[in-house]
């Protein structure tokens, strides 16, 4: 305990905890608002056809798995640990399984340009880290610019294909909480808090459930006759 307490804390980690509390304040009144959302989805019919326990149950898989192995190339990265290669490149293929999921219902192009957006996901969240090790203010600052940029635009592509179940401002919201989420995380393991990154890693678990919920109802809202 005394240990980690010593432990200098570097000038680019200031920054990304500033990251935390900016993000909370774009996203609060949305963050509300996907909650809420979320309580909602505990409404799920007590009978539902196979077929729609299968797309929930897979999509249950695919966004565990992305926010599992998020938390083991976190701590890869964060270590130099002589497995990051192999945890990257299977986190990478997480993204290609998500992009893949949607193609049945809005064409390969999508699932394509789902996938290459989540790729991008995880390379900037790489950079961000390298950043935040290195304590490059500057770089640090790219990094979080471009990592939102691309979470709105994950949330566009999403709210684009299915604007009626995904609305832009709840599905914005639920990807800059995902964010917000993954920071903490992040800072907890680089100040060695690692009660608190523990907690972090509960919080992530519990709201990526609430998102494939919200990716769920809408397939289901948006296409009835495939699950009935």
């Amino acid at each position: 305990m005394s240990t980690r307490a010593q432990r200098p804390v570097p000038l680019a980690l200031t920054g990304l905890i500033a990251l935390v509390s900016a993000m909370v304040a774009l996203a609060l009144s949305g963050g509300h608002d996907a909650a809420a959302h979320g309580t909602d989805h505990q409404a799920t019919p007590t009978t539902i056809s196979t077929s729609e326990l299968a797309l929930r149950q897979g999509m249950n898989k695919l966004w565990e798995d992305h926010v599992t192995w998020t938390r083991l190339a976190v701590i890869s990265l964060t270590t130099d640990s002589p497995d990051t290669q192999a945890t990257v490149a299977r986190l990478l293929r997480n993204q290609t399984d998500i992009g893949n999921a949607i193609k049945p219902f809005y064409g390969a192009a999508a699932g394509k340009q789902l996938t290459a957006l989540l790729r991008e996901h995880i390379v900037v969240a790489a950079d961000l880290i390298a950043a935040a090790k290195a304590g490059d203010q500057e770089a640090l600052g790219t990094q979080q610019a471009r990592w939102t940029a691309n979470a709105d635009r994950i949330a566009a592509l999403l709210s684009k294909a299915n604007p009626r179940f995904w609305k832009p401002d709840e599905m914005r919201a639920m990807m800059r909480s995902h964010l917000r989420l993954t920071t903490d995380e992040v800072v907890a393991r680089l100040q060695g808090n690692w009660a608190a990154d523990v907690r972090a890693y509960d919080r992530i678990h519990v709201q990526i459930l609430h998102m494939a919920d919200m990716l769920s109802d809408g397939l289901v809202g948006q296409f009835p006759a495939r699950f009935r």
